[in-house]
């Protein structure tokens, strides 16, 4: 979901190494797990063989990274191919495999396709950079969030409504929510790359800070610092979401949601009876919802 990197390299070292299909997820879920990620997966079509690829300033830090993940995965080769992209090539790369994402009114445009793409009347659109997925909205569960915050705006006038994104990323979520006409939104992040990336993402749309604040924080100290608000997104890895659910909930105003994502579909039950619980124990009752989408799920609790 994450990349460490700016496209600003003349070159940049290109690791790749072909793997079994079967292991594509257990390298999913590694990753997901990392703030930030030089890693991506790749397969074509079906009839195609999978691969891992890394990208890198250098071949020794390529190197080092392959030994460092060959520790978590230990049937990975010692020696994997390694190769150089110009600066064209890398940003062609990622061009072929980031795409436009549209859900009703919201649109996410790669930047090199903004002179293109034509964007409906009335419509909001987040333009985001090439890169390794920083938070495009390339992910289902960046998608799910956005898609919960959407249909929290289908019955509130977004000039009163408030956000909060949790574990903020690459900001695209808060990002959109101002782009929506959301009243007041706020994103926050414990790792100050994202909330410098977030800010870059800010500008790049073309909205002033009043529209999109972000700080440097963790989830204890950045949901009193801006909430409680009516939709609180955290699209963070489920046994942090469980750890931290007493301060989520805390966190939603009456009336509001908890979108909850970041959760593999095979978790989202378990994921779904923590907060169900907290939240009755919390606000007396609680409607919860889960949706999946491909191995990513989400949870919905609403607060009366």
């Amino acid at each position: 979901m994450h990349s460490a990197f700016h496209l600003t390299k003349s070159a940049m070292i290109e690791l790749r190494c072909e793997i079994p299909s079967d292991w594509a997820q257990p390298l999913e879920d590694y990753f997901c797990e990392l703030t930030r990620s030089p890693w991506m997966l790749y397969n074509e079509n079906p009839r195609t063989p999978h691969f891992l690829m890394g990208y890198f300033d250098t071949e020794p830090e390529a190197r080092d990274a392959w030994a460092e993940l060959r520790k978590a995965f230990k049937k990975l080769p010692e020696s994997p191919a390694y190769g150089t992209l110009e600066d064209r090539d890398w940003k062609e790369a990622y061009k072929a495999h980031l795409h436009p994402w549209s859900h009703g009114p919201l649109h996410w445009v790669p930047e090199w396709r903004r002179a293109e793409y034509a964007v409906p009347a009335g419509a909001a659109v987040v333009y985001f950079d090439a890169g390794l997925a920083f938070g495009t909205g390339d992910h289902p569960t960046t998608r799910l969030c956005a898609i919960r915050l959407l249909d929290f705006l289908d019955t509130h006038a977004p000039k009163g409504v408030s956000v909060i994104d949790a574990g903020c990323g690459s900001g695209i979520l808060a990002i959109s929510a101002a782009q929506l006409g959301c009243g007041k939104v706020a994103g926050f992040d414990r790792d100050p790359e994202s909330v410098r990336v977030s800010i870059e993402n800010r500008a790049a749309n073309g909205l002033p800070e009043s529209a999109a604040a972000f700080a440097h924080a963790g989830l204890e100290e950045g949901l009193p610092m801006f909430g409680p608000a009516d939709v609180v997104l955290a699209n963070i890895i489920s046994d942090v979401l469980c750890i931290y659910a007493d301060n989520l909930l805390a966190s939603v105003k009456p009336g509001g949601v908890l979108a909850l994502s970041g959760i593999l579909a095979r978790e989202q039950d378990n994921v779904r009876a923590v907060f169900e619980a907290r939240a009755v124990k919390a606000w007396g009752s609680a409607k919860v919802d889960g949706r999946i989408m491909g191995e990513w799920s989400d949870v919905a609790i609403f607060r009366p």
